[in-house]
């Protein structure tokens, strides 16, 4: 009988902790628009648009969590550390093709523009990148560059190496693609096919630093570097301390959610 009881119990014991154990692991979070953000924990990188929308009062939620990359937002998500991740959509589109457990939604968020930044005051470097973006835009070679890097498998481009003029230094961060991303020991994406034909026009030599986004604009303020070339939005908070090129890309920000959150 004793041995009996002492099974019995065991049995009991196993059924009540696969119990709680299936509890805490089922999918509570559920999104499907903009309100329902209020009171989740939302990841975000560190300094970028997302962070500000993210933080805004107006959307109630209950906690923002700041990561350096958006690989480690994706993994936040991934883990269940937070509930959501508000995040630029074509670098969304790109993680999402190796993470099929995830998905996005378009909540509502207002549209944006990229530019390259520049120090205040720097025509000369601001009318080469203007001219370039243009150029870019009628041969199509900005939306071959988009294309090419969409799969993180584009090429490198000439770094001019042999610029007679100097070194025009580029700040970036290389966890967004397409628009930058490491392959080998290089940096490579749009931003980085832009800022080539820039440093070819000036005759100068490619020098891309990887730096966390957040750092970018004292950055190019305190002439660190010469630009950043980062799929950086335009707004207003930035003009105060950085001139901007002419945008290149229209972009948004979206929701990426586990497919197990869907409303």
């Amino acid at each position: 009988m004793k041995k009996i009881s002492k099974v019995i119990i065991a049995l009991v014991l196993f059924a009540m902790l696969f119990s709680i154990t299936g509890c805490t692991s089922a999918e509570t979070v559920k999104i499907g628009g903009m309100a329902d953000l209020e009171g989740k924990n939302i990841g975000v990188q560190t300094g970028t648009t997302g962070d500000t929308l993210a933080s805004d009062a107006a959307l109630k939620a209950k906690n923002v969590e700041r990561y350096p990359q958006y690989v480690d937002v994706i993994s936040a998500v991934k883990q269940k550390k937070v509930d959501c991740a508000v995040m630029d959509v074509d670098t969304a589109t790109v993680y999402l093709k190796a993470n099929s457990d995830l998905t996005m939604l378009d909540v509502g968020f207002e549209p944006e523009q990229y530019a390259v930044a520049v120090q205040k005051g720097n025509s000369d470097l601001l009318t080469a990148i203007n001219a370039v973006i243009a150029e870019m835009k009628a041969d199509g070679s900005l939306a071959a560059s988009l294309e090419a890097h969409a799969d993180q498998a584009g090429s490198a481009p000439d770094y001019n190496v042999n610029g007679k003029n100097g070194n025009l230094v580029v700040g970036t961060e290389a966890g967004f693609p397409p628009y930058e991303y490491t392959s080998g020991d290089n940096i490579i994406g749009t931003d980085i096919d832009i800022m080539a034909r820039v440093a070819k026009k000036l005759d100068m030599k490619l020098v891309v630093e990887n730096m966390a986004f957040d750092g970018l604009i004292t950055a190019v303020s305190t002439g660190k570097v010469d630009a950043a070339a980062a799929g950086m939005t335009i707004n207003d908070e930035r003009k105060v301390n950085v001139d901007f090129s002419e945008p290149y890309v229209d972009a948004t920000n979206i929701v990426v959610i586990r497919k197990t959150s869907v409303k």
